[in-house]
């Protein structure tokens, strides 16, 4: 897989193999946060530090009020970049180099932060539904299959969001 920015404000994903393919077209599902709550109270955390001094009823209140008013907000921002990168994903072409099959992607650079949000937000379900090691750049090649792709998966993200924030965000 490799990822130019372009002049035309857009950057595009080439090369991608039918694997990365794989683990892309992965992103809603992976992202899902349900029946995982590790994964769902880090991309939703309290507001409140579990060791604060705050007494019962200011907690409860200040988690409520969370709960109402930036929560939702939130869901819906990460629901939103999902459906960008979904769609993004949708307008594969595919291509042919010396007998292979690759598949290529030209993607707004306005979309850049949703995916992002959208890689970050997969990365952190994938570490904590599947257990994964801390460290980056540790592939645990663990004997279980489900285990040891949901690790390439996160590392094939991390690469690609690595990528987008030196090759994209980050342009002077």
């Amino acid at each position: 897989m490799e990822l130019i920015n372009n002049d035309d404000s857009t950057w595009t994903l080439f090369k991608v193999s039918e694997l990365e393919h794989l683990m892309l077209i992965r992103f809603p599902e992976s992202a899902d946060s349900t029946g995982c709550e590790e994964a769902s109270s880090r991309l939703f955390p309290s507001p409140i530090a579990p060791g604060s001094d705050l007494d019962k009823e200011k907690k409860s209140s200040a988690d409520s009020d969370w709960k109402e008013y930036i929560e939702p907000e939130l869901r819906v921002e990460f629901r939103d970049s999902l459906k960008i990168v979904a769609d993004d994903l949708g307008k594969a072409k595919m291509t042919k180099d010396e007998e292979v099959n690759y598949y290529e992607f030209n993607i707004p650079t306005a979309h850049a932060d949703h995916w992002c949000s959208a890689l970050n937000q997969a990365r952190l379900v994938i570490h904590y539904r599947y257990n994964l090691p801390d460290e980056d750049g540790v592939l645990d090649m663990d004997p279980n299959p489900e285990k040891w792709m949901a690790t390439l998966q996160s590392e094939i993200y991390g690469m690609l969001m690595e990528f987008l924030i030196k090759k994209v965000l980050w342009v002077a």
